[in-house]
């Protein structure tokens, strides 16, 4: 049991130092017809290669683009962003976009 405890915990460590750190997955905050909030894990995003950065920053861009498809507003545009805490270490990233015709 220790053994594969070990390798689990190994492999772990292995996959945040080459880089292998999957990106983080954005998530719907809030939505109003006239903007959209997407947030995104702080501690993985800091933790994540650039190009992983780059990747889970389009990913959001795209959901934000499919939410305000759905409104009356059909273009997303990015506004802001903001660090919530969510722990004394933890926050999560929130990217605010704006609803436009």
């Amino acid at each position: 049991m220790k053994s594969a405890l070990l390798l689990v915990a190994t492999s772990g460590l292995l996959m945040a130092c080459s880089g292998l750190v999957p990106a983080p997955e954005p998530v719907i905050s809030s939505f109003n017809e006239a903007s959209v909030g997407i947030q995104l894990q702080g501690f993985a995003m800091e933790m994540a290669s650039p190009e992983v950065r780059n990747a889970a920053l389009a990913a959001a861009d795209d959901q934000a683009a499919g939410v305000c498809r759905r409104g009356p507003n059909r273009r997303a545009e990015f506004a802001s962003t903001r660090n919530v805490p969510t722990g004394q270490y933890s926050y999560v990233i929130e990217r605010l976009y704006l609803c436009l015709r």
